[in-house]
């Protein structure tokens, strides 16, 4: 015998199955009724415990007679299976009827029934493997990216050495000298001096001639990353008073950013015309050009004095 569909738990008159085998009201009701049992009968050797006055209990429409008749025309039809089974656990008689549907008999409301459990349960098989799968995925994903993520440590590691080298070194040099490293550092204001104190600190000389140790290790960090990136200035404490050499100009203003008017722009070369200067700029589109004379839009060339001087009025920062 196939596997028992599920029906609903309620009586309902299967109309089609009623026309399909000729059957009376009565005799579909009896059906109905029938269907429902697994879901409530005690069950023996495969037959459901099913006693009569049950039955006239529960359909109380129903004689005995007509129950009985009823169920023949069932049985003689192969929708149902009776038979006598031992019910040791009740009082009285141990014998009483016990009844199952055929396969026949399991169609009844078979196109009403309810989602099949097992249909439903391979459907979140299904949705777990499509769950597993994408966890999966997103693992992969993850350890792609602490993989990269490690690798880029790895690329920065060497760097982060070469500036801590880069620390260490200076702070020993200029410790034992006591000599300035540089001024003129973004900012700060340009007069500020930078130097190692006995302590072996980086410490500031302020343009009023304060000196103070800096203590705050992410400013005394970004000094020194700054430096690092701008190693021409290493031990070059500018006097302002003095016309800089081309070199010193490429050194001290090369990427720092202006704003003439409106128009913010950074330094990208400085140019020689003999003696003289030009200075070459980038715009924020982009696009690099000289500094042009504002009244007569022809390109500026600068004395190497004035040209320090005029840049200190107009840098950002």
């Amino acid at each position: 015998m196939s596997a028992r569909p599920q029906h609903t738990q309620i009586l309902i008159k299967d109309l089609d199955f009623k026309a399909k085998y000729n059957l009376s009201h009565t005799q579909t009701d009896l059906m109905a009724y029938i269907a429902n049992v697994p879901y409530w009968a005690d069950k023996v050797m495969g037959y459901y415990v099913l006693a009569t006055n049950k039955v006239l209990s529960d359909l109380p429409y129903l004689h005995q007679k007509t129950f009985e008749a009823s169920l023949k025309v069932l049985k003689d039809l192969g929708l149902v299976e009776c038979t006598i089974v031992k019910v040791t656990h009740w009082r009285g008689s141990p014998y009483i009827r016990g009844i199952r549907l055929t396969e026949k008999g399991n169609e009844y409301n078979k196109n009403l029934m309810l989602p099949n459990q097992e249909k439903r349960i391979n459907e979140y098989k299904d949705e777990m493997e499509e769950l597993k799968e994408t966890i999966a995925k997103l693992r992969v994903e993850l350890e792609e990216k602490e993989i990269k993520k490690v690798e880029k440590i790895k690329e920065e590691s060497p760097k982060e050495d070469k500036i801590n080298e880069f620390i260490q070194k200076n702070i020993k040099s200029f410790g034992k000298t006591s000599q300035p490293i540089c001024n003129f550092v973004p900012t700060y204001q340009k007069e500020t001096t930078f130097y190692i104190n006995s302590y072996g600190k980086l410490s500031t000389i302020a343009p009023n001639g304060e000196s103070k140790q800096m203590s705050n290790p992410q400013m005394v960090y970004e000094f020194w990353q700054w430096l690092y990136l701008n190693q021409a200035r290493v031990g070059d404490k500018i006097d302002f008073t003095k016309t800089p050499t081309f070199e010193q100009l490429e050194a001290r203003f090369i990427n720092r950013s202006i704003k003439i008017g409106e128009e913010t722009l950074q330094i990208s070369s400085f140019v020689k015309e003999g003696e003289q200067v030009k200075i070459k700029v980038k715009e924020k589109e982009g696009n690099e050009r000289f500094l042009l004379n504002v009244k007569t839009k022809e390109e500026m060339v600068f004395e190497m004095g004035y040209c320090q001087k005029v840049l200190l009025e107009i840098l950002i920062g």
